[in-house]
């Protein structure tokens, strides 16, 4: 499996090489200098698929690094597990730094904040993630309630991920920034490989 982190430097580079050698290209995040209009304002290409995805998927990445925090903190969690959470995290972690910088630079704050209260696809409801922190808290020293909040964990985040997948697909056949379409790709093809992982993990 590629190592998110080295790809989404790679797209970074590519992106401002893109920008210098035409000298119009799509800059990278937080470089809104590059953009004709001046800074605080999003290049011609972006559109509103291209926002709208930011500011859904950014709390939707969110979700997922709270859950891997969650069961990060258990201990006994068996390490097949343990190493899937802790890349879940590092790389979505990353990702939402991405985007983030993307948001700031296109000043997306108010359409950011709107979006802030929604359920995006896949996104666990109070009660799943409330259900989730329970079983973690309680599972100390409990090697039954550990595999129980393993699993409970496993499940979630396959459905999170078949969530996230379901509204990158958007972006990619109708996103108009090309960095922002590439890094859409990387979420894909590395969710699609985590959720066969977890399939593995829970024997299916």
């Amino acid at each position: 499996m590629k190592k998110l982190p080295a790809v989404l430097t790679a797209l970074v580079l590519a992106a401002t090489l893109a920008g210098c050698s035409t000298g119009g290209g799509t800059p990278s995040a937080g470089d809104a200098s590059a953009s004709p209009a001046g800074a605080g304002a999003a290049p011609a290409e972006v559109n509103d698929v291209d926002t709208h995805f930011i500011a859904m998927m950014t709390p939707h990445h969110e979700q997922a690094v709270e859950m891997s925090e969650i069961i990060l903190a258990v201990d006994g969690v068996t390490a097949p597990t343990r190493d899937l959470a802790q890349r879940i995290l590092d790389g979505q972690a990353e990702e939402i730094e991405t985007m983030l910088g993307w948001a700031d630079a296109w000043a997306m704050g108010d359409l950011m904040e709107m979006h802030s209260v929604h359920v995006a696809n896949g996104m666990l409801t109070s009660d799943q993630m409330g259900s989730l922190e329970r079983l973690a808290d309680t599972s100390t020293g409990d090697a039954t309630a550990v595999a129980e909040a393993e699993t409970t964990f496993l499940e979630l985040m396959h459905a999170h991920h078949e969530g996230a997948i379901a509204m990158t697909e958007g972006e990619i056949q109708g996103g108009g920034h090309a960095g922002l379409r590439d890094l859409a790709q990387v979420m894909v093809d590395v969710q699609t490989a985590e959720m066969a992982e977890i399939d593995a993990l829970l024997g299916r």
